[in-house]
């Protein structure tokens, strides 16, 4: 039987090797991918890094990183906080999905690449619409795009992905209508995966293009599409407690 798939961006993990900067960097950023650190949250330095049991440099020299890739914000004499996204980031964020996820689909086409993955991806995407519930979709949704890069081989396009899954999710909790998510557009991904097996780039282009528009204008403005079926985040629907809960007395947004 084989393995349960495992979520592309891990539940938070205590770092066990201090001075692994990318170690501390991945449980922040899962942090706040998964919503236990919110836009405009700042971060306690002294508990985060006794938290997740490392060095106050090391976690400084990972939250520069973090900076450094737009997640968190820094400012002198206010410390870093999670980034809140704005309007004028939608484009940038999607122009930026769509140069990753278009060379990846031409590797993945152009060599031959094993597609099971995406169409794993898929079927779990599939099962959670059929759940109905806002943060599920959202993560099968982000995961069968993953999955393009993943099938891809690149490790560099998979590294470039995994901050703007993050960036795609932060512009879906900045936005003041509260996190929602679009659950009808299954059969655009069945075409996407579809035309990827049939080895048709241009058409597959195509539908990525038209996915990342799509999901910019529906940011910009919801009212673009007025016909689409949207579900939104209810209280049940946040984060698990989880050990960020410890320091958010003390990082409040």
């Amino acid at each position: 039987m084989p393995s349960p798939p495992t979520s592309e961006l891990p539940v938070l993990r205590k770092v066990i090797r201090s001075s692994t900067i990318d170690l501390i960097a991945d449980q922040i950023r899962n942090a706040i991918y998964s919503g236990s650190l919110a836009p405009g949250q700042s971060i306690n330095e002294v508990r985060t890094a006794e938290l997740l049991v490392v060095s106050r440099p090391s976690l400084r020299e990972a939250l520069q990183r973090l900076v450094s890739e737009g997640v968190m914000t820094h400012a002198p004499g206010r410390g870093v906080w999670v980034k809140r996204m704005s309007t004028d980031d939608i484009d940038d964020v999607y122009a930026v999905r769509e140069a990753i996820e278009a060379q990846a689909v031409k590797i993945v086409i152009r060599s031959g690449k094993p597609i099971a993955r995406i169409h794993q991806a898929l079927a779990r995407l599939e099962e959670a619409i059929t759940e109905n519930t806002a943060r599920t979709i959202g993560d099968a949704d982000l995961d069968f795009h993953h999955s393009i890069i993943a099938c891809s081989g690149s490790v560099r396009l998979s590294d470039l992905m995994k901050v703007s899954m993050v960036h795609t999710r932060l512009l879906s909790l900045s936005d003041p209508r509260g996190y929602e998510v679009r659950c009808d557009l299954i059969e655009t991904h069945r075409e996407l995966a579809e035309a990827i097996a049939a080895g048709d780039e241009q058409l597959s282009l195509a539908i990525v293009g038209r996915v990342m528009s799509c999901a910019a204008s529906r940011l910009h403005n919801p009212l673009t599409e007025p016909e689409a079926v949207i579900v939104r985040a209810e209280d049940l629907d946040e984060p698990v407690d989880d050990q960020w809960s410890q320091l958010r007395d003390t990082m409040k947004p």
